[in-house]
């Protein structure tokens, strides 16, 4: 026999979790609008770059490259056949610095944690970024690389999405 108060109870850890979904989705939205109209720092210290609450998060491109050079490309040994794509040269696809930007800050948090957090981090961050990275339609779609390493034609990332300003 099933408990009277355990619907409730699942209906309030629901609405918890589509709460916490929403407020997750609006900060996304917010970093992607930082990072898309502003510019991202190379080798820019944050504790010098400006005060505390003065400037938007700012990703260190620099750090980030090395980041998924030993976290992400050293792990990761796939064969990349038909329309998969990946860029030895990433960093210059905003959409991948965006993505992997996104990806080592769930690292952060997630890897020090016991237990399944590393299992946890793979499945609900790793994956799906790989999956949209590596997608033929994913920033690198036009990027032709030939074992791996040798590009077959000019390097052109995809331009972002097009913007208006406001008049």
């Amino acid at each position: 026999m099933t408990n009277p108060q355990q619907p409730d109870r699942l209906i309030a850890e629901l609405c918890a979790r589509v709460q916490a979904l929403e407020a997750w989705r609006t900060h996304q939205t917010d970093l992607l609008d930082e990072l898309l109209n502003g510019t991202p720092t190379v080798g820019v210290d944050h504790d010098e770059a400006a005060p505390a609450g003065d400037e938007p998060d700012v990703v260190d491109v620099e750090s980030l490259v090395d980041w998924v050079h030993d976290t992400i490309t050293s792990m990761i040994a796939r064969p990349l056949r038909g329309e998969l794509t990946w860029c030895p040269i990433w960093w210059e696809h905003p959409e991948a610095v965006f993505r992997l930007e996104a990806l080592r800050r769930a690292w952060t948090e997630l890897a020090p944690e016991p237990g399944a957090a590393m299992s946890i981090w793979i499945r609900d961050h790793l994956d799906p970024c790989l999956r949209e990275l590596l997608s033929p339609l994913g920033p690198f779609a036009d990027c032709a690389h030939n074992e791996r390493y040798r590009t077959i034609t000019t390097h052109t990332p995809v331009p972002t999405l097009p913007v208006r300003t406001q008049d």
